[in-house]
């Protein structure tokens, strides 16, 4: 009787890893170089895949989802992360000669800096307009 009860209590542990183990759906295609390519989106000539969601194929595909950001994005974050830093109203701190101690931007280096954080942000982050 035991032994019955050992077996069943083994295969309920074992339910709940079979019932995670579902099915996605992926999308393989051929790329440039002709490197198979997994994705999450239906492009042109793709083949629709299933597959386990643990599956590499499914890693493969979450991880072209998961849009790399572009250098003029990376850009434009960082010009406004300094801008907002400079804004701030708090002390901002940087080494000016050299010798590795921190001083404290004046209210002109501040200003100078806010305006040259300022023209960052409208170079990266604003559409360019067309001569208008």
């Amino acid at each position: 009787m035991n032994r019955k009860l050992l077996a069943l209590a083994l295969v309920a542990a074992c339910l709940p890893g079979l019932a995670a183990a579902e099915k996605v759906t992926v999308y393989k295609s051929t790329g440039a170089n002709g490197e198979t390519v997994y994705s999450q989106l239906q492009v042109s000539g793709s083949e629709a895949v299933q597959v386990n969601a643990n599956s590499p194929e499914a890693q493969a595909a979450q991880a072209t989802a998961e849009v790399a950001k572009t250098p003029a994005q990376e850009a434009c974050e960082k010009a406004q992360a300094n801008y907002a830093v400079l804004s701030s109203g708090r002390p901002v701190q940087f080494d000016r000669d050299g010798d590795g101690q921190p001083d404290v931007m004046t209210e002109d280096e501040l200003a100078t800096n806010r305006e040259n954080a300022q023209r960052q942000v409208r170079a990266y982050c604003e559409p360019v307009s067309d001569g208008e």
